[in-house]
């Protein structure tokens, strides 16, 4: 078999190293053969795809934990004080209209451990939902720097310029097939843009491989350049992509309206609704997915888009709405399923939450927070003798050290729900343990060492619940009376 058309066959069944593999073959034989290098930088660019229309850490997400604990939301501050900046929002929006208010007004605070029905909220203000999605998460890739909003990539050098013969200079990179690509900073965009078949896969190179922003930015200005008004959405939208990462939404927001006044795309939508969601216009990215589902009716993903800012909004009642008519549509749609139950659980219904919860298990979804939302579903649904088998597997699932300090803390209040102080107090102290800066735990270990007339140790674990959760008012309330007994 021709190991060209191996190399392609491999690229088609996703195999992508061992492509990669064929084709450093052949460019041994042939360094300068255009055909495996596009292939190799194609299978290189879908090693480490991700989708990062998904992958926003500047929108507030939450874990799948139904965590009985209580946040007050912190008020956000205007970020720049210059009268001229483009990007500055405004300091007092309509009722309504925007994400922080709403936070602010929706937030509750309890005296206690909240119980189904009351539904907790995360530090943001946000309440708690039912799935975690990408763009709670810090997402890295190899070779990339996407993750990282505050600084840009350079363009790095193979070499000094001593070592470069003149007239030799070249962007491929001849030497060593399995070392760079190519030199990306002999890159030339007017050159490969006007080959249509190579610069779409380069500029997916650039972008998501190399994560060099600047010059995948720079290919896009070459082909928008040299083709104007012909060049099609899919260069307007690559545009906009660029200028987002790079912190300009309000200059992205042209190209993505010139996309889609030619095609109504699906990832032009999304990304159009994430520019009025980081400038703090809910209203306006709900309008664009409304008018959008006009074109494409029934599409799952602007569905699911329109749901999570109708939540961000706290609009609670049309965001499940939503998701019902999701599932409806794709009936394993976790993220729809998960928040579903959520709301019934926040809405004293723990069986029917219990009945999500378990069609999602049934669709091989294990992972800590699943057992955790099910052990609270058993305990507030009566099934106490799977309550401690879900904690414990739970347990040995978590990793990092938050999710493991939220399952003491929900571990906890399962035990004060039995009755068994001793065994609350020591999920207390794990809690602790895993993460000293757990407001709601070292809260609710001052109460209990407070009940023992331990008060100047109770005014200790105050202190640092103060220091962790600096807004909670039932934490001022507790300090200002522990502080009465001294």
């Amino acid at each position: 078999m021709d190991k060209f058309f191996a190399a392609v066959s491999l690229f088609r069944r996703r195999k992508y190293d061992e492509c990669i593999e064929v084709c450093n073959e052949l460019l041994q034989n042939n360094a300068l053969h255009q055909g495996p290098w596009e292939l190799k930088m194609r299978s290189m660019t879908q090693r480490v795809y991700i989708d990062d229309i998904e992958a926003d850490d500047d929108v507030p997400g939450t874990v799948l934990c139904a965590r009985n604990v209580w946040h007050k939301c912190k008020e956000d501050k205007a970020g720049s004080e210059d009268i001229l900046d483009t990007q500055t929002i405004a300091t007092a929006p309509r009722p309504g209209t925007s994400i922080r208010t709403a936070a602010l007004n929706n937030s509750t605070i309890t005296g206690k451990a909240s119980a189904a029905g009351t539904r907790p909220r995360t530090g943001t203000g946000r309440p708690i939902t039912g799935i975690s999605r990408p763009g709670t998460l810090s997402l890295q890739r190899p070779g990339s720097t996407l993750g990282n909003k505050t600084a840009l990539k350079t363009s790095r050098t193979a070499g000094s310029a001593r070592n470069i013969r003149l007239g030799s200079a070249s962007m491929f990179a001849v030497g060593d097939p399995t070392g760079p690509l190519f030199h990306i900073s002999r890159l030339h965009p007017e050159k490969y843009a006007e080959k249509e078949h190579l610069s779409k896969p380069l500029f997916q190179y650039l972008y998501y491989h190399e994560g060099d922003i600047r010059k995948a930015m720079g290919l896009c200005d070459a082909v928008l350049k040299l083709k104007q008004s012909a060049a099609g959405w899919w260069w307007n939208t690559q545009k906009a992509r660029c200028l987002i990462t790079t912190g300009s939404p309000r200059e992205a927001e042209q190209y993505l309206n010139t996309a889609l006044a030619e095609i109504y795309h699906q990832d032009t939508v999304l990304l159009l609704a994430r520019i009025y969601i980081k400038i703090d216009q809910p209203t306006a990215a709900l309008e664009v997915c409304k008018t959008a589902l006009e074109k494409l009716p029934n599409d799952v993903t602007i569905l699911t888009q329109q749901a999570r800012i109708l939540e961000l909004v706290g609009n609670l009642t049309a965001s499940v709405r939503r998701y019902r008519q999701i599932s409806q549509l794709d009936s394993m749609n976790t993220e729809a399923l998960a928040c579903i139950a959520v709301s019934y659980f926040y809405g004293n219904q723990p069986e029917t939450a219990l009945l999500y919860y378990r069609r999602i298990l049934s669709m091989g979804a294990h992972s800590a927070e699943l057992y955790c939302n099910i052990g609270l579903c058993c305990l507030y649904g009566g099934q106490l003798d799977l309550v401690f088998p879900c904690f414990q597997r739970a347990i040995r699932m978590a990793t990092s050290p938050e999710l493991k300090a939220d399952i003491w803390y929900n571990l906890s209040f399962v035990a004060l729900t039995t009755g068994d102080v001793h065994l609350a107090r020591r999920c207390l102290r794990l809690c602790i343990a895993t993460n000293g800066s757990h407001g709601p735990a070292l809260n609710n270990m001052a109460v209990m060492v407070a009940h023992q007339k331990q008060y100047a140790k109770a005014k200790s674990y105050l202190v640092s619940a103060k220091v962790a959760l600096p807004t909670s008012e039932e934490i001022s309330a507790n300090l200002e009376f522990i502080e009465n007994f001294e």
